[in-house]
């Protein structure tokens, strides 16, 4: 694995596959975030978002706490909040991301490392891990998609519990809530994660892209216009490379030969909604960006 833009407080490496592991690494302090390292994961993201060598992303810490949240003792003298970058917290928290992400939750993850592992599309926790968004319990808020996420992924009376209390909860209850996807004991958490990303790197790079746009996409649509957005990404997608070459490999009984590359780009294969979305705007603003002016092999 090669080092990829990684400082003394975020490793992050870059495997061959194209999987990028990136550690935080400040055991002392329970992984907690100051500035420099937010600024330091803000850095790698972004390289990591336009580098077509990057497919996925593996988000963990180092020792026995996945992230503590922000390192109090910027905050302890009335200072500003140092953390939030551009992205959100640690550069992930308000990034919709086109790769996808994994969160290897080795330990805890309270306040903003739990924002961290809610904006991630999967994770993976020790069995003695502890979460919670604690904010309320320092006089903030969990406002890096804390109380976004929770809102819209479990039910109203589990996050007001949640968020109101401040409380942390085993692994496992996460789990029955579906905020995790695997419990595993901690020395299995880094394996599990990798196979998961592995299973995704098999896929077509294009295809993993759209998925998670009109995923998020979707919410902020009828569900009629959603699926009339999701039939024009399935025909733009069709025609390119990789929609020709998948279909192709699998009647050859072969593996695919991924490119992630567009032949053509045209609104034209999205109609127009039957009504307004929810937010106006709201569906281009996650699709703009995934057409663009015309693609090369650096697409995904």
């Amino acid at each position: 694995m090669a080092d990829y833009y990684g400082t003394d407080t975020v490793v992050s490496e870059l495997r061959e596959d194209g999987l990028l592991i990136i550690r935080i690494n400040r055991p002392e302090v329970a992984n907690a975030l100051n500035g420099a390292t937010s600024d330091a994961m803000e850095n790698i993201m972004n390289h990591a978002e336009k580098d077509k060598a990057v497919r996925a992303i593996i988000v963990t810490g180092t020792g026995k706490v996945f992230c503590a949240g922000e390192d109090l003792s910027e905050l302890s003298e009335g200072g500003e909040c140092q953390t939030v970058t551009e992205h959100g917290f640690g550069g992930i928290t308000a990034r919709l991301c086109s790769k996808p992400i994994i969160a290897a939750c080795n330990g805890s993850a309270a306040g903003g490392g739990m924002e961290i592992a809610l904006s991630c599309d999967m994770v993976v926790a020790a069995e003695n891990a502890k979460f919670g968004c604690t904010e309320v319990g320092l006089g903030i808020i969990a406002s890096t998609g804390g109380i976004v996420r929770l809102a819209r992924d479990i039910n109203r009376k589990d996050c007001m519990e949640l968020l109101l209390t401040g409380k942390k909860i085993k692994a496992p209850q996460a789990k029955e809530l579906g905020l995790i996807n695997y419990v595993v004991p901690a020395e299995e958490v880094m394996d599990k994660a990798i196979e998961l990303a592995e299973q995704v790197l098999k896929n077509a790079p294009l295809a993993l892209k759209w998925t998670k746009y009109l995923v998020h996409a979707a919410d902020q649509m009828s569900e009629e216009d959603a699926m009339r957005y999701c039939d024009g990404a399935y025909r733009f997608l069709e025609k390119t490379e990789d929609g020709i070459e998948g279909p192709l490999a699998f009647t050859e009984k072969r593996t695919p030969n991924w490119v992630g590359r567009y032949f053509e780009r045209t609104f034209s294969f999205f109609p127009a909604p039957a009504r307004p979305p929810r937010r106006a705007g709201a569906p281009l603003r996650y699709i703009r960006p995934l057409l663009g002016a015309k693609a090369s092999a650096e697409s995904y």
